[in-house]
């Protein structure tokens, strides 16, 4: 054969390998489309919205703060709170069977027509946690106000969570009224201790159920919004309900050394040794996983992403390295890939001239349901690499929970309605990096759903548990169609 004819098929056969690639990338990214969901129009000309909203506002006004020290909290303010539920919700109270739980959690059953249907239970908590006195100045209006101003209703608990429990009560008063009965029963939790862990409330509530023998069909809580520009690119919010909640874990690290006069210090102080410590678990999180119910989260709104992105999650194959690397480096997606690790407490030292002898840090971790506390534990010695540090777990660890399934009956519930109630909004299946009281309710169900119809654009995230929390009027007219929606797809879905 001729040596040039040689040259051009040794050339040929990788331009043709780099065709072949390119033409399948192409193909696998073009295939990704979005077929819209069946939904109904939930136009309810009927509800007196206004009232509603000024409902919200007045329970905004009730500072039902949680405090961790219990001694401090004014349960006085809890009784009013609930007196006020009931005289503003009287077809609730005269037609639901009502019960108390640690004193101020309520637990309200809506009979069913079919008893022999495992029920469907609502829950979420008025309690709020404390106001920083240090930011008072920086509230456009006062933290208790609830005022009505700019098309919102301003003050702590609008967005977590007096919101989610008046729209379970606004729907349930309103469905009563129109003579409606649901097949299934409906059970609404009102918890007054999430803040604080929630053993006095919904932990005693669950601990009853269970005592009785129920099973629930499933389980809505607090949970993930509806994000709004929640990735670059992406113009459509996106519905995300959390079907699993990451576990915690706080550890303490503690090092003790001799002290002295800080004119003749050691070549390492307590100080510069625990620093160390700190900055090795920042600079080695543990492993990200880019796949899972991670993926499975960036499935309804991969049409439409940019193309280079589309094609980077239409072939994992090739790309998930870089996808992982480009998620870690965005806090709330890094959150979900991971395991996170945060320093929140450093103490050493007593005189400016004095070596320290003692060192303590905490870390949090907000752990991954591909790890456990113990293998948190295992990464933190090996990470650290120092038997001086004492490391030690602080009281209140938990595992991760159970991934909820997501191609169910109940979750399929949710889907719906939120397609009913968010025309065009995809819906994905999350991570719920937080914590809710739903962890207590694991033995009487396997369908746990966090999930709350509240619009949220990045800037939110600060306000909850920040300052100027608010929900918009028109969102909080949404959440209400959205609970009446549910309690009625719940029944014949």
């Amino acid at each position: 054969m001729h040596p040039k004819r040689k040259v051009l098929i040794f050339l040929a056969v990788p331009v043709t390998a780099i065709v072949l690639l390119a033409t399948v990338l192409i193909y696998r990214t073009v295939s990704i489309t979005n077929v819209p969901p069946y939904h109904e129009d939930v136009i309810l000309d009927d509800i007196d919205h206004n009232q509603a909203i000024a409902r919200l506002s007045r329970a905004i006004q009730f500072p039902t703060v949680s405090y961790q020290d219990h001694d401090s909290i004014d349960y006085r303010v809890f009784r009013d709170f609930i007196s006020f539920i009931e005289r503003e919700f009287p077809l609730v109270h005269e037609h639901l069977e009502q019960e108390r739980f640690g004193d101020y959690s309520l637990l309200y059953t809506w009979q069913g027509s079919s008893p022999n249907l495992d029920p469907v239970m609502m829950i979420g908590h008025y309690d709020v946690v404390p106001v920083d006195d240090h930011t008072l100045d920086n509230w456009q209006y006062e933290p208790f106000s609830g005022e009505l101003a700019d098309g919102y209703i301003w003050g702590k608990g609008a967005i977590d969570d007096k919101s989610g429990i008046l729209s379970n009560l606004e729907a349930a008063e309103y469905l009563l009224e129109s003579g409606y009965r649901p097949e299934r029963t409906i059970l609404i939790g009102l918890n007054h201790d999430e803040e604080i862990g929630g053993r006095g409330g919904a932990r005693v509530m669950a601990d009853s159920l269970y005592t009785r023998g129920i099973t629930l069909h499933f389980l809505i809580d607090e949970g993930l919004p509806v994000a709004e520009k929640i990735f670059s690119g992406i113009t459509s919010p996106l519905a995300m309900i959390g079907v699993a909640e990451k576990g915690y874990v706080s550890l303490e690290l503690s090092l003790t050394q001799e002290g002295g006069h800080s004119s003749m210090p050691p070549r390492e102080t307590v100080i510069g040794i625990m620093s160390r410590a700190i900055n090795d678990l920042n600079d080695n999180p543990m492993p990200g996983r880019f796949s899972g119910l991670i993926q499975e989260s960036f499935i309804p709104v991969s049409p439409e992403l940019p193309f280079t992105y589309r094609m980077a999650l239409a072939n994992l194959w090739l790309f998930r390295g870089l996808v992982e690397s480009r998620l870690s480096d965005i806090p709330h997606t890094n959150a979900a890939l991971r395991t996170t690790a945060a320093p929140t407490f450093f103490q050493s030292g007593i005189k400016e001239n004095v070596l320290p002898t003692h060192a303590e840090a905490i870390v949090n971790f907000r752990i991954h349901p591909a790890d456990n506390v113990i293998s948190v534990k295992e990464h933190v010695y090996k990470t650290i690499n120092n038997s001086e540090i004492v490391v030690k777990e602080i009281e209140g660890a938990r595992n991760p929970s159970f991934i909820s399934e997501t191609n169910n009956k109940p979750y399929l519930t949710v889907k719906k309605t939120i397609h009913d109630v968010f025309p065009g909004v995809p819906v994905a299946p999350s991570m719920f990096i937080a914590a809710s009281d739903s962890r207590h309710f694991h033995d009487i169900t396997r369908n746990i759903y966090r999930f709350r119809p509240i619009r949220a654009k990045p800037e939110d995230r600060s306000r909850v548990h920040g300052t100027n929390e608010r929900i918009s009027a028109d969102n909080y007219r949404e959440m209400i169609l959205f609970q009446i929606q549910l309690i009625k797809n719940s029944s014949s879905f």
